[in-house]
Order: structure tokens, then C-alpha cells, then sequence
């Protein structure tokens, strides 16, 4: 069943983006009406209070600062839906490409729905926190229907070796898809006013 929600012809010509730019953007790599129904999961969960506000810093000295990041989020594991379970299965169908194609030894996934309300944003910054080195590749599925420009929510992409020239801006529609290396690119979310819904996670080459 998860094959049939990925588009595994468009995926492999995103990595050969990812591969010349270390950083693609593909529109169709999984099914509109599988992105539809994780919109309505995300949505669902965050009315329902099971997202919970969104902490930085490193394990063990972690806290919640809404001017720096305001989204709410919610990590997918086994226990969860089972659309959240085909989606986890999609994401190792994924990182069993990326190491085809990139020889990556990746092992594991993580991931999480995040809800950014209006007024949200989360400043610059890189995922691999300082001395951490596990996460590879990052990617962002964007779940968010009729989205219009004057919603704001963009990503913004900056260049590795200048961080304040600005690489790209992606705005946040649904079953646009983002992949770029996790220890290279600034990057922030832009201020959204309208609500913002997007799956986030990162490839890793660690165990458990």
C-alpha cells in the first residue's frame, strides 16, 4: 500500500538534485489525497490538544521560547494511527533510496507533524545541534490546502558558506517536499498568518 503513495520516479530525480545542490524540492513525490488525509490528522490532533509546544536546545537542557520557536508538534512512532504508521513506512522505503543512491548507511528515521498558529515562526538555525552529527538529511512535507501568498510560513534557505544570502524561499503547499543536508543550511520558518502544517524530520545514521 505505501507504494502506491510515493512516486518513486520523482523522488529519484530529486535526488539528483539533492546530489548536485545538496538540497532538492520536489512537488509529487507522494499521493495529494495521502498528504490530504495527514493534513486532517495534524489538524485533528492539534484540536484535540495531542501536540504540545515545541522546546529547543540540547537533550537534558531543553525549553520552550515562542519568540525563537512557536510551533506544536507531535513525534510519530508505532504506537501511533495507522496513517501514521504508512506514512513511517514511506520514510524507510525513502531512506532505503537515499542510501542506494548516496551509499549513506542510513538506519533510522525521525519525525514529527508540526502546527506552526498565526503569529509562528521559528528563527534561524541549523538541525544538528553543536557536536551532534547523526542527523543527515532533513526534509519538510508541506500539508497545507489553498495556501496563499500573503499566508507567509515560508521556508527560507540560506547559503552554507554566506548565512545571510538568502538561497531559496518555499512556500508551504501541500505535498510540496524538501530535502537538504541536515549539518549544512540555515534555514527558518518565516512568520505564518494563517495556520501552517507540515510533517518534519530528519535521515539518520545512528541506531536506537
Amino acid at each position: 500500500m505505501e507504494q502506491k503513495q510515493i512516486n518513486l520516479s520523482a523522488l529519484r530525480q530529486s535526488f539528483e538534485k539533492l546530489a548536485e545542490n545538496n538540497w532538492a524540492l520536489a512537488a509529487d513525490v507522494f499521493a495529494p489525497d495521502f498528504c490530504a488525509k495527514l493534513a486532517q490528522e495534524c489538524q485533528k490532533l492539534y484540536s484535540e490538544g495531542e501536540l504540545k509546544k515545541a522546546s529547543i536546545g540540547p537533550t537534558g537542557n531543553k525549553l520552550t521560547a515562542a519568540e525563537i520557536r512557536g510551533d506544536f508538534t507531535l513525534w510519530l512512532d508505532e504506537g501511533n494511527s495507522s496513517l501514521q504508521k504508512e506514512f513511517l513506512k514511506c520514510l524507510d522505503i525513502i531512506r532505503e533510496e537515499l542510501n542506494q543512491f548516496f551509499f549513506m548507511g542510513l538506519k533510522r528515521v525521525e519525525s514529527h507533524f508540526a502546527f506552526y498558529p498565526p503569529e509562528a515562526g521559528y528563527d534561524k538555525h541549523i538541525d544538528n545541534p553543536r557536536g551532534a552529527s547523526h542527523r543527515k538529511i532533513t526534509f519538510v512535507l508541506y500539508l497545507n490546502e489553498s495556501w496563499q501568498k500573503d499566508h507567509g510560513g515560508e521556508l527560507s534557505l540560506y547559503n552554507p558558506e554566506k548565512p545571510d544570502e538568502l538561497l531559496a524561499r518555499v512556500e508551504p503547499h501541500l505535498g510540496q517536499l524538501i530535502f537538504f543536508r541536515s549539518e549544512l543550511f540555515p534555514h527558518q520558518v518565516e512568520k505564518s498568518f494563517n495556520p501552517r502544517l507540515s510533517l518534519t524530520g530528519w535521515f539518520r545514521d545512528d541506531a536506537l
